[in-house]
């Protein structure tokens, strides 16, 4: 018998509340922490060039250290979840961010916007490893892999909405503004650490007395599928970087149409991702996944490319053709990741493992936007050749790795 067709707002519905109870505390819990995370990512520039003080530069100089320095923390929060189990720790870190981040309200000046910054990463930094290492204790297989597509349709939803509302503090745009929306986003992670707290005890899978070891980093197939997710990663850089930057200075649509286009990708993750993870059982299944999500995006390089030098209708018209087939790539591309990423691991070690995998992660939004940058921007239609070529080349990678590997948990 055929499934019944939903309607985009019964899909939304269904992304937003599942059915397991279970799932149900962990999407409540991410619904909350990325609502907060909405408002801050919007603001979080702004708020310190223009109201606190600080320099472009310094601002960037800072969250790219505060990202470097986070990636070391991410292994052992890893080792910590397999021998203390994650719940417990993470609701612990929830509350700790929260707190730090209510101490930019008193930063006047760049050493202490260092410090908190750094903090913070490295915080946040073992926070997420806690919840991909909780969320790789339930279930196995695709159920996996669904319950994480749940939480990212939730975290697109709930970012979107913390994004509305900060875009009163922006209209208002005074220091009173800002701060009200930062103390909001702080109180969503205690809020959160609370309803993480519901959630079903996962016990340690490491003893106590077991001395600690780098097991995932010695794990070579495992660090190569590490590498080559990262370097996958750039299409998410691409979004929020060289997108902006092509359509305002390289083609003729008007620059409202980058809210229009960026908005496409968030509706489309929202309504699909659950449905993207069917099938992603196993490891060679995600592969596949991951191979043709390098196709997807190469594509849509392409349809960037061909943006410029257009009219406006016809610019605007390819710049949304160009994100649709990149959400098709991102959708399919990240279930094949999370496939990868729990299915190598070994089951012991899921939450070091975990640590492990988000490096890729790391490295690639540390040097992602100046690789994108420079070829995108500065070279152009090369450039986004050049790209195109990066994705296809890393997806068969992938492929071909995984298919030498064992499904291990």
């Amino acid at each position: 018998m055929p499934e019944p067709k939903h309607s985009p707002l019964q899909r939304l519905k269904k992304a937003a509340i599942p059915a397991d109870p279970a799932l149900r505390v962990l999407s409540l819990a991410t619904l909350i922490n990325t609502f907060g995370n909405g408002l801050f990512m919007t603001i979080e520039v702004l708020y310190f060039t223009l109201h606190v003080g600080l320099s472009a530069a310094s601002v960037a100089l800072g969250l790219g250290v505060a990202g470097g320095v986070s990636m070391l923390f991410s292994v052992p929060a890893g080792h910590l979840a397999d021998r203390y189990g994650p719940r417990d720790i993470a609701s612990f870190a929830y509350i700790m961010e929260g707190l730090l981040l209510i101490g930019f309200i008193f930063v006047n000046s760049f050493m202490p916007f260092l410090i908190l910054s750094v903090l913070i990463g490295a915080i946040g930094a073992v926070g997420q490893t806690l919840r991909m290492a909780t969320i790789a204790s339930f279930g196995v297989g695709e159920e996996r892999v669904r319950i994480r597509a749940y939480t990212r349709a939730v975290t697109n939803l709930g970012i979107a909405m913390g994004t509305v509302l900060a875009g009163i503090a922006l209209a208002v745009n005074t220091n009173t503004s800002y701060n009200t929306m930062l103390i909001i986003d702080a109180t969503t992670y205690i809020v959160t650490a609370f309803v993480w707290r519901r959630l079903p005890y996962v016990a340690p899978t490491v003893s106590k007395g077991e001395p600690f070891s780098f097991v995932a980093l010695k794990d070579k197939k495992f660090m190569g599928a590490t590498f080559l997710n990262g370097v996958m990663s750039l299409h998410f850089v691409l979004q929020n970087v060289a997108i902006p930057l092509w359509v305002v200075n390289e083609t003729n649509a008007p620059r409202w149409w980058i809210a229009v286009i960026l908005l496409v990708n968030t509706v489309a993750v929202i309504l699909f991702q659950v449905r993207a993870s069917r099938g992603a059982g196993d490891i060679q299944n995600g592969a596949r996944k991951f191979e043709r999500a390098g196709f997807y995006v190469a594509i849509s390089c392409i349809l960037y490319a061909l943006s410029a030098g257009v009219s406006t209708i016809a610019a605007c018209i390819l710049l949304v053709a160009a994100m649709g087939v990149h959400v098709a790539g991102e959708l399919v591309g990240s279930v094949g990741s999370w496939s990868i990423g729990f299915g190598m691991a070994d089951p012991k070690y899921q939450g070091q493992y975990q640590g492990a995998y988000s490096l890729g992660w790391g490295i690639g939004g540390t040097f992602g936007p100046t690789i994108v940058t420079a070829l995108a921007i500065t070279m152009g239609r090369v450039g986004w050749l050049i790209l195109a070529g990066i994705f296809i080349v890393t997806g068969m990678l992938m492929r071909r790795l995984v298919s030498t590997s064992e499904q291990r948990s």
